[in-house]
């Protein structure tokens, strides 16, 4: 099976994930251990590459204290809370699921 399929869902974990954090922001390494628990291993540059897809529409908002290398922290727009509550709804991401 595709692994692209499956982006759609983990964005919205990323999402979820940054906005139930109490400072509404996580590290790549701590969105790639939150991805783990919900069984979607990846590389720590398949996580990056998340995080800059929701950056240029708007989600969250990086920083990259050490420059291109190392840590990256993303940090949650209110579109991406409106996203990640099922507010609003947004192509290639899946809804939140139903609790």
């Amino acid at each position: 099976m595709p692994d692209h399929i499956f982006l759609p869902l983990r964005r919205i974990i990323i999402l979820q994930g940054i906005e139930q954090d109490a400072g509404r922001e996580l590290s790549n390494e701590m969105l790639q251990r939150l991805l783990k628990v919900h069984c979607h291993s990846c590389s720590i540059a398949e996580v990056n590459e998340q995080i800059a897809w929701l950056e240029n529409r708007g989600y969250v908002k990086a920083t990259r204290p050490g420059g291109d290398g190392g840590f990256v922290f993303a940090r949650i727009t209110r579109a991406g809370i409106d996203v990640a509550r099922g507010y609003a709804r947004a192509e290639g991401i899946d809804p939140p699921p139903e609790e």
